[in-house]
């Protein structure tokens, strides 16, 4: 018996993807021409593991944050209604709309029908499902508390988007700021300057420095200004390709955790992800060494990524994790603390929430702290830099009306 992916048309003229079991495709036509499906493709489960690494897996991700949440959540609620995972899995590529999304949930569910677990189904599309997701279910099916493990699944996935949205919307109104006050100075110097520069040299005075150097900046721009770009670019480029070799990395993180108020928000974001993505695997039944490796990935800054490494083997070899990740010191004392705490009480993953849950908080004072001190100050400088311009404009038109009066 075989299973075979299949597409197919309904009597209303609907699309229909699918997967199906049969002994040749032949069959598998007959089949589904008897359900009244008029079958447009058809293919094996060999031919479709051979299609996988080249097309899903390495595409960009086709499902995104939200719309994971919402899948896991609602894989969650029919799972603790009582349906299978097969059947769960069924429901849930019926009801998406996205061709790319409904082949995803169907390869997975072909991968489960052909005897996969779920978790290893999941792992087959690493782009789409992260592996603390992946280690989680599995966690889930060894347990036998799949169910249970969704919903906090769902409720982790909500959770850490509500972080990211958190940290976008803390810096969204500096970022805005910034590129408008880049585009009205660009635009003064480009297109006002130049019309007025006109006038000053038709009076043949002598204009002011603050002019002079007004003019320069405007000629420079209309002149070069194409040159600048490129080079800023250029330079974009080659530092993001410096940053691949890891000695250049750790130097550039080592900088950005050293950065006053901005460095400590870093500390907090991926503090914050890494112990509660921790107490999530650790509580839902993930061997430690598992967890720790899972967890990891959620680190954005490679100077604790490398920490946790250095733990993950201190670990493995008998030493407490609090003691492990002490010894790198990366971590904040606090953290540390509160997880020998939990080692000494057996009480971990509740620890672990309580210190996730602390950053939390961290974070969200030093964000308001740092936006605080960012739109004034962006504001002012763009102010400035605009005042400068009309003074530089305004100089010689008041040193003219003196010389006619």
């Amino acid at each position: 018996m075989q299973t075979f992916n299949y597409k197919a048309l309904t009597k209303a003229g609907k699309d229909k993807i699918g997967v199906i079991q049969a002994e040749t495709a032949k069959q598998a036509r007959q089949l589904l021409r008897a359900q009244g499906l008029m079958v447009t493709n058809i293919e094996s489960e060999k031919d479709r593991k051979a299609k996988t690494s080249k097309d899903v897996t390495f595409k960009k991700k086709a499902i995104s944050s939200l719309e994971l949440s919402l899948i896991t959540r609602q894989f969650a609620i029919l799972l603790n209604s009582g349906m299978s995972v097969e059947q769960t899995l069924s429901a849930l590529s019926d009801q998406l709309e996205s061709h790319e999304q409904k082949a995803i949930m169907s390869g997975v569910r072909s991968e489960v029908l052909g005897g996969r677990s779920l978790a290893a189904s999941l792992r087959m599309y690493p782009k789409v499902f992260p592996p603390v997701y992946c280690s989680l279910i599995n966690a889930g099916e060894q347990s036998g508390s799949l169910g249970n493990v969704m919903t906090k699944l769902a409720d982790y996935s909500d959770k850490t988007r509500e972080l990211t949205s958190k940290i976008m919307m803390a810096l969204l109104y500096p970022i805005i700021v910034c590129i408008v006050a880049t585009l009205v100075i660009v635009a003064l110097l480009v297109f006002v300057v130049p019309q007025v520069v006109k006038v000053f040299e038709a009076s043949k005075q002598t204009l002011p420095l603050i002019t002079r150097g007004m003019i320069a900046s405007s000629n420079g721009l209309r002149h070069y200004g194409i040159y600048m770009l490129i080079v800023i670019v250029l330079m974009v480029v080659g530092f993001t390709r410096s940053l691949k070799k890891p000695e250049n990395r750790i130097k550039f993180h080592r900088k950005l955790l050293n950065l006053p108020i901005a460095g400590k928000l870093l500390v907090n974001i991926d503090i914050a992800r890494f112990t509660n993505t921790l107490s999530m695997l650790l509580a839902s039944g993930v061997p430690m060494l598992n967890a720790l490796e899972a967890s990891r990935d959620t680190l954005s800054n490679f100077m604790l990524k490398n920490a946790v490494d250095r733990a993950v083997i201190m670990v493995r070899e008998g030493v407490g994790l609090a003691v492990a990740l002490n010894a790198q010191s990366a971590f904040p004392p606090v953290v540390i603390h509160l997880i020998a705490s939990g080692e000494k009480s057996g009480n971990l993953d509740h620890l672990l929430e309580q210190a996730g849950s602390h950053q939390e908080l961290e974070l969200t004072h030093r964000s308001q702290l740092l936006t605080g001190i960012l739109e004034p100050a962006l504001i002012v400088f763009m102010g400035a830099v605009v005042m400068l311009i009309v003074i530089g404009i305004m100089l010689p038109i008041l040193n003219m009306n003196k010389m006619v009066n």
